[in-house]
């Protein structure tokens, strides 16, 4: 699948209560992946219809990339524990 047309972020976890869900690929704050300390989430949108949310900065964003530097992102010990279930 091309996910070229996707950006993806990382958000502080504090600033969750104001994602609009309806613009973004997640559907509710129980679907974001959060890092294993839980300060932070990941979202994801087309690249063309950024979320008014981050837009206007009511949403604090950390990072933000593509789906292959999320991917690498999401291999370190912030966001993947050592243990597997």
């Amino acid at each position: 699948m091309d996910y070229s047309n996707r950006t993806y972020a990382t958000a502080l976890t504090s600033t969750i209560g104001s994602v609009d869900f309806g613009q973004v690929m997640e559907t509710s704050a129980g679907t974001v992946r959060k890092s294993v300390n839980e300060t932070q989430f990941v979202l994801k949108w087309l690249t063309v219809d950024t979320p008014t949310f981050i837009t206007d900065e009511s949403v604090t964003l950390t990072w933000s990339g593509s789906h292959a530097e999320c991917l690498n992102l999401m291999t370190g010990s912030f966001w993947t524990s050592g243990s597997m279930p």
